[in-house]
């Protein structure tokens, strides 16, 4: 959508441009219109020596040097006056202009150009002899000056003649030209209107900002569709082989953090060693039936050991004994951990066993 908005707007204002270029080029034009609303030129003054001044094709003239004076609409005159005073202006067919003429000497107008100033003509004499008679059949004519609209003469082959009143040789004419081109202002204001809304609209259609598509959005709750429901997934057991170990039971976590550094394993105390005489008394006793020895008997000084305090001065014991203490422990993981935070483990050790004493040989 947005290349169709660009390419129509370059268009709009490819049109609309020149369209009011145009029209800003004939309002300057109608600024150059005197007080009648007329465009009017001198043209040079033309001298021959003949009868008239001969115009043998007028539309061809207008449509070669001036088209515009061709359009609909348009009205021209021309005003000429001799030396002896205001000329007989005429129009008629070009063919009995033609043998009005026939034989005398008189001056052909071939050519005007469109200048500032006086109007430059382009001017061919024809020579003769005779004198005209009779005058022809005018379609227009007027003393001083003669007027007409361009769909009189247009498409038509008539002839503008200049002469004394008389016919009498040799003169010296002054012309002057005015066009009323009553479509230049109706056309001019409408193209500048129209440049300039053909430029509004290319200008509008390329800054118009692009609209994104809004998704639409559901009124009610009852407007969303629900998501498909996905089918459980099956979970397939494998089975367990009878050497396969259980499962252990999951552990938590110790929820006292950090842990206190003097936390540790205490490891269970050895027994202490017996003495030579008690060895050999031993040996003829058989294990099951041998009492516990202590080591004050044997001679040994033990000293106790302190237990680790364990308790409410610890930070964090409590909660590591309370969280300890809910587990079972039919886990090893979990008699080790109890046995580090120095809680009961709920297994009776056994008594330690003494190692086994040599025999002594009886010589």
């Amino acid at each position: 959508m947005r290349i169709v908005r660009t390419a129509a707007g370059m268009l709009l204002l490819t049109i609309g441009l020149p369209v009011l270029l145009v029209g800003g080029a004939l309002w300057t034009a109608m600024q150059h219109r005197d007080g009648g609303g007329a465009f009017s030129g001198r043209v040079e003054r033309i001298t021959t020596p003949g009868h008239a001044v001969v115009v043998p094709d007028l539309d061809a003239l207008l449509r070669r040097d001036a088209p515009f004076t061709r359009a609909r609409d348009t009205r021209l005159r021309v005003t000429a006056r001799t030396e002896a005073g205001p000329a007989l202006v005429g129009i008629a067919p070009a063919e009995e202009v033609a043998r009005y003429l026939a034989g005398a000497a008189y001056a052909q107008v071939d050519r005007v150009s469109l200048t500032s100033g006086p109007l430059p003509v382009g001017v061919t004499p024809v020579e003769g002899t005779a004198v005209p008679a009779a005058q022809p059949a005018w379609r227009l004519a007027g003393a001083g000056a003669v007027a007409w609209d361009s769909a009189e003469v247009r498409g038509q082959r008539l002839a503008l003649v200049v002469m004394h009143p008389d016919a009498s040789a040799g003169m010296t004419v002054d012309f002057r030209v005015e066009v009323r081109p009553g479509w230049l202002a109706p056309a001019t204001w409408g193209l500048l209107v129209a440049g300039a809304v053909l430029i509004l609209l290319g200008m509008a259609t390329l800054a118009w900002p692009t609209r994104r598509p809004a998704l639409a959005r559901p009124s009610t709750l009852a407007d969303v569709a629900p998501a498909p429901a996905t089918p459980p997934t099956a979970v397939l057991e494998r089975p367990r082989p009878a050497w396969a170990a259980p499962t252990p039971m999951p552990v938590q976590p110790i929820l006292a953090w950090p842990p206190h550094p003097s936390v540790a394993v205490t490891p269970a105390p050895l027994p202490a060693p017996t003495s030579p005489a008690v060895q050999a008394t031993s040996q003829d006793v058989p294990l099951d039936r041998r009492p516990a020895l202590d080591p004050a008997d044997a001679g040994l000084a033990v000293e106790p050991a302190e237990p680790e305090p364990v308790g409410a001065d610890l930070p964090g014991s409590a909660d590591l004994a309370t969280a300890l203490g809910t587990l079972g422990s039919a886990s090893r993981s979990t008699r080790r951990r109890k046995t580090a935070a120095g809680l009961p483990t709920d297994v009776v050790a056994s008594p330690p066993v003494a190692p086994p004493v040599a025999r002594r040989t009886r010589d």
